[in-house]
């Protein structure tokens, strides 16, 4: 008689609301025009900035802005009286690099289940 494996559900630390902030086509564009270097570092870009440059309306700009601020991807600051958007970078690694944790976790797994299906009875 076969065993049964238990698998013990992974906690998902991976943060969700990212995924679907990197998920859009132009939040994708935003990121990159973020992450364009400038004088050596990360560009810091004003909303009008950012839609001038993907060629959208400011008000689906600073919408797009909104969902990445939230998911943690840019920080904002004012500067005058205009708001600066840049990547949070350290954000990002982190989030990524829990990611990766989570698809190693989800591989050893599989790689388990698969040990114990294969496993002389």
């Amino acid at each position: 008689m076969a065993t049964k494996t238990r698998i013990r559900s992974p906690r998902l630390v991976f943060d969700v609301e990212m995924l679907r902030a990197m998920g859009d086509d132009t939040r994708q564009q935003v990121l990159q025009l973020l992450c364009t270097p400038g004088a050596g570092k990360m560009l810091d870009l004003s909303v009008s900035d950012i839609a001038q440059q993907l060629e959208l309306s400011v008000s689906t700009a600073s919408h797009h802005l909104q969902l990445l601020r939230r998911a943690n991807l840019v920080t904002v600051r004012r500067a005058g009286k205009e708001r600066r958007y840049a990547l949070d970078f350290e954000n990002l690694r982190r989030s990524v690099g829990q990611f990766n944790d989570l698809l190693g976790l989800i591989e050893t797994t599989v790689e388990r289940v698969a040990s114990a299906e294969n496993a002389p009875t």
